[in-house]
This record gives structure tokens, C-alpha cells and sequence, in this order.
């Protein structure tokens, strides 16, 4: 079983089809924007058109970059397990912080309400600025007791998208995305028991 998890050549694949569903989903998302849908579906948004294509960009950039980190796991760039680890945690961290500005710029262009759409923002860039600064911890090369408390936060960060994989899967929609999901938690669950990581991680 360890040498299924040494393999990240494995994880890389997942990486890589989270990356390119990522990827469909802003460009639907920004084709969606040029079709007549119901009133009921634009939720009050006067701008639909702008809405849909500034809020897919920034979809669609965030896609690329989670993609790109893929690759760079797949070609072996990013070959060590806390390394992968490490760049995993900051990928989502920027994404989330970049996906959240973009989200609210589109919110404001499209006529929502421009405090509530701030509000989401500061909420979102906040998480990616936590989630970003965690990354930076995993592999500063100190050992400390926050290190320890990251392995924990980590540790159940993780074991919660496993559960949102395996229900993601009793959809069929959401099925490959969620068996993507599940082996990329079942390996970072793996990568922070091993032995050279959590040395680092002081556990």
C-alpha cells in the first residue's frame, strides 16, 4: 500500500482532471453568459453577460494555475511529499483569494449589491490569506508546536474532502470529480503520515 502512495504520478492524474473539469466548468460558465435564460435564473443580476464572462475569467485563470500545479507534480518539478503538500495547500490558498476578488468584480458589474459582494470578498481573501500562510508553515524547515496544530488542521481540512468526494460520487455529474477528489485526499492523508513529513511537522 505505501508504494501506491509513493507513486505521485497517481495523484498527479487527479490533479490533472480536477484541473481540466476547472477548466470546462469557466468556459461554460462564460458561454453561459451569451444565452437567453429565465429571469428566474439571473436572480436579479441586470448584467447577466458581463456577470457570467468576468466571474468564468477569473474561474478560468484559477483553473489554469490549479492545472499548471498538476503538471508541475506530473513532470516531477514538485516530486517530494511535503513539497506537494506544501504547494497543494498554496495553490488552493491563492485560488481561493483570486476566485473570490473575481466573483466579487463580477457580482458589482453584473448589479448586485456592491456591500454584500465586498463583504464576500474580504471573507474570501481572508480564508485564502490563512490558507496561503498555512502553506508557507509546512515546510519552513522549523519545527514547532504550530507546526503541529497545522498537521492537525490539515489533517481534517482533508479528511473532510474525502467525505465530499465520496458524496460527490453519488452523483452522476459530479462522479469523476469526485473519485479525482477522493484519491487526492486519500494521498495528502498519506503524504502527512509519512514519516519524513510529519518529522517536519513536529508529530
Amino acid at each position: 500500500m505505501s508504494s501506491f502512495f509513493d507513486n505521485t504520478k497517481i495523484v498527479a492524474f487527479a490533479f490533472m482532471v480536477v484541473g481540466f473539469i476547472l477548466i470546462i466548468d469557466a468556459i461554460f460558465s462564460i458561454a453561459l453568459g451569451f444565452v437567453d435564460v429565465s429571469e428566474e435564473m439571473k436572480e436579479g443580476i441586470t448584467n447577466w453577460t458581463l456577470y457570467c464572462v468576468l466571474g468564468g475569467i477569473g474561474s478560468l485563470i484559477c483553473a489554469v494555475m490549479y492545472t499548471m500545479f498538476a503538471f508541475k507534480v506530473n513532470n516531477g518539478t514538485y516530486s517530494q511529499k511535503i513539497v506537494i503538500l506544501e504547494k497543494y495547500v498554496m495553490i488552493v490558498g491563492i485560488t481561493t483569494a483570486l476566485g473570490s476578488i473575481f466573483s466579487t468584480i463580477a457580482s458589482i458589474a453584473g448589479g448586485q449589491d456592491v456591500g454584500a459582494a465586498l463583504i464576500g470578498a474580504i471573507i474570501g481573501v481572508v480564508i485564502g490569506l490563512i490558507i496561503m500562510f498555512i502553506a508557507t508553515k509546512i515546510n519552513d524547515g522549523k519545527e514547532t508546536i504550530g507546526d503541529s496544530i497545522i498537521w492537525i488542521i490539515l489533517l481534517i481540512a482533508f479528511i473532510i474532502l474525502l467525505v465530499v468526494g465520496v458524496l460527490s460520487c453519488f452523483s452522476l455529474v459530479g462522479i469523476i470529480d469526485g473519485i479525482a477528489h477522493i484519491i487526492i485526499a486519500l494521498f495528502m492523508i498519506a503524504f502527512l503520515f509519512d514519516p519524513e513529513v510529519k518529522s517536519k511537522m513536529n508529530m
